[in-house]
């Protein structure tokens, strides 16, 4: 880490998640750090870590801040800040182990420029960075009660919805687009820290499932493929839009921008695009 730089400790990370609290939509703010305030590492991936840095001691005025979660050999990377600049932004991203393959999840539009910056100072062509989009959907919490009306309820009333248990966590890894040597790991801390959802036949079988990621948006949404077009998605997130209005947080969702038919899902469904954002693997 730079001589600039200050870890903020394990006891103070609420008062940091406070910071963030008046804009529960943003998905580098106050739920994610509830996410990694709540998280525990699983004892069978002993060399996995959090830390959070700030450029400063003032941190509780800026906010500004850096979160490494390493798994494995790869760091996840978030980042954000209330009232610090851009260059404070980018010497955090410069404090980054340039020996470890590194994944920056979820930042704005307005902060492409620092990961492009930061991407040239480790001497890359800039022409190779991939800022990956996705479109966030936010559902008003008045809308979650009118998501059954969006339904055909008694099309669906011979399948069971409850909560996913993490001993299906194996299954949600086979199926995930983005399925990798740190996925199931991942996965598995998705379901110990947040809510997720199932939907069940009448002999328990799963056929659908949606997580909740650590930004706090719907995630790893997937149907089976014999089991499609038949609304099971719908009633997944119908489940998970309950629970997380119940928990006091906003209901949101990242849909990459090629994959159209669930930005219609969730259109349907009510839910409404209000942000993009963006991911980068930096190798």
């Amino acid at each position: 880490m730079g001589s600039r730089i200050i870890e903020i400790g394990r006891d103070r990370w609420p008062e940091l998640r406070d910071l963030y609290s008046s804009d529960r939509t943003n998905l580098t703010g106050f739920d994610l750090l509830e996410y990694f305030i709540n998280y525990k590492p699983a004892s069978s991936q002993p060399e996995e870590s959090i830390h959070i840095y700030s450029t400063d001691t003032d941190w509780i005025a800026h906010g500004n801040y850096i979160l490494i979660h390493k798994l494995l050999n790869t760091d996840y990377v978030y980042f954000n800040t209330v009232k610090g600049s851009l260059e404070d932004l980018k010497s955090l991203l410069s404090s980054l182990d340039p020996k470890i393959q590194h994944l920056i999840c979820g930042y704005e539009e307005r902060f492409k420029m620092v990961i492009e910056q930061y991407w040239l100072l480790r001497g890359y062509n800039l022409n190779n960075l991939e800022h990956q989009g996705t479109i966030v959907y936010h559902l008003p919490s008045f809308q979650v009660e009118t998501c059954d009306a969006r339904l055909d309820l008694d099309h669906l009333d011979h399948y069971i919805v409850g909560y996913l248990g993490t001993e299906l966590a194996s299954l949600v890894d086979q199926h995930w687009t983005y399925r990798s040597a740190n996925s199931l790991p991942l996965i598995r801390g998705f379901m110990n820290t947040n809510v997720s959802a199932g939907v069940f036949d009448t002999q328990g079988k799963p056929l659908a499932w949606c997580l909740r990621s650590p930004h706090g948006s719907l995630s790893n949404l997937h149907v089976l493929s014999s089991h499609r077009r038949k609304g099971l998605g719908s009633l997944a997130v119908r489940f998970m839009a309950q629970k997380i209005v119940a928990s006091g947080s906003e209901v949101l969702a990242t849909v990459v921008f090629e994959n159209e038919g669930s930005q219609k899902m969730f259109e349907k469904l009510g839910f409404e695009a209000i942000n993009k954002l963006y991911w980068a693997v930096v190798p």
